[in-house]
């Protein structure tokens, strides 16, 4: 029974979020750069929301009107089963993005061994066991690390920014929920994804950029907000100082960089077998300089945190793909 319960609630929560991501598979093909269509979209939103907001009353500094944008915000900037802006670029036909198939990807030969939900046989009929791949200036990613930037990204501003939470227990909160329900281990999708660490990171910080009223967690001079302002008690966006998704997504967010790692060691051995398949010089990390780049990136001490620890020790992984440690791994 229990087992029953836990598979019902981590299926649950896995359809919050969009499946794993194939950084591999078709790997050469051209994709179209989106960024210019989901910043228009998002800066039209931004408009949207607090157009609404300002007809509805007043804003002012407290806390209680900044959570009210951020409320009317999420409508917009949310999963898959929310938040408008990821709807429109999975189901709209004029936003490019590159569709893979369970059975012709990397994770062809997953079983309910290796992750219950991407190895069940209903998977495969699913468009979305596979999340879609979209171009957001140099770099290819899933359409998942938007989703973790708007939703997990969200969690970590509040507890971190607003409810003033530790910040090294904030990230290991975030661990923690990436190797249960949100997908490493065998109930799951049995993929770990530091990429996803990642976006989570970089969700906070472009919550904290809507209104940037307190400094980027990497340094001030990472202050690229804020996109609206409360002025004369009414919400104004910013429209010389637009979104633009080009300063959020990196390398950092690529599993062919920031390597996953696995629930099982069969898994592990599948994903290895699979990439050989596809291609004799496929490996992870596909670019070491391209790594270290981002670990020179995120060389900020975490805040608070006695061992002096790097905001790059939770959200990157330079071991490689292997098989993912409940303990001590962090």
């Amino acid at each position: 029974m229990k087992v029953l319960l836990t598979l019902f609630f981590l299926t649950l929560s896995c359809e919050l979020i969009a499946g794993e991501a194939d950084h591999y598979t078709n790997r050469e093909g051209h994709t179209e750069d989106i960024s210019l269509t989901i910043n228009q979209l998002s800066n039209s939103y931004i408009e949207e929301a607090t157009q609404k907001l300002n007809d509805e009353g007043h804003c002012d500094s407290s806390i209680k009107s900044e959570k009210r944008l951020y409320k009317e915000l999420t409508k917009y900037f949310a999963n898959h089963t929310k938040g408008i802006l990821v709807k429109e670029i999975l189901h709209e036909e004029y936003v490019s993005k590159r569709m893979i198939g369970l059975k012709e990807s990397v994770y062809k030969e997953w079983s309910i061994f290796n992750g219950y939900l991407m190895g069940k046989k209903s998977a495969a009929d699913s468009p979305l066991a596979l999340t879609p791949m979209i171009r957001i200036g140099d770099h290819v990613v899933g359409t998942d690390k938007l989703e973790h930037m708007f939703g997990m990204g969200q969690i970590y501003f509040k507890n971190y920014y607003l409810k003033n939470k530790n910040l090294r227990r904030v990230l290991k909160k975030g661990i923690a929920r990436e190797k249960t329900f949100l997908g490493g281990n065998i109930f799951a999708t049995g993929v770990f994804a530091y990429a996803d660490l990642s976006a989570n990171f970089n969700g906070m910080r472009f919550w904290n950029h809507m209104l940037q009223k307190r400094d980027d967690i990497l340094g001030s001079q990472h202050n690229i907000g804020p996109y609206i302002k409360c002025e004369s008690g009414k919400w104004e966006v910013q429209k010389d100082n637009p979104i633009d998704f080009k300063n959020y997504i990196d390398a950092s967010m690529d599993e062919s960089i920031n390597c996953s790692k696995f629930a099982t060691k069969k898994g592990l051995k599948k994903f290895k077998k699979s990439l050989k398949r596809l291609n004799a010089s496929y490996s992870c990390p596909m670019s070491k300089k391209v790594l270290n780049d981002m670990y020179s990136k995120y060389n900020v001490v975490t805040p608070k945190d006695k061992k002096g620890r790097k905001i790059s020790h939770w959200i990157l992984n330079k071991e490689g793909n292997g098989k993912v440690s409940y303990f001590n791994e962090f």
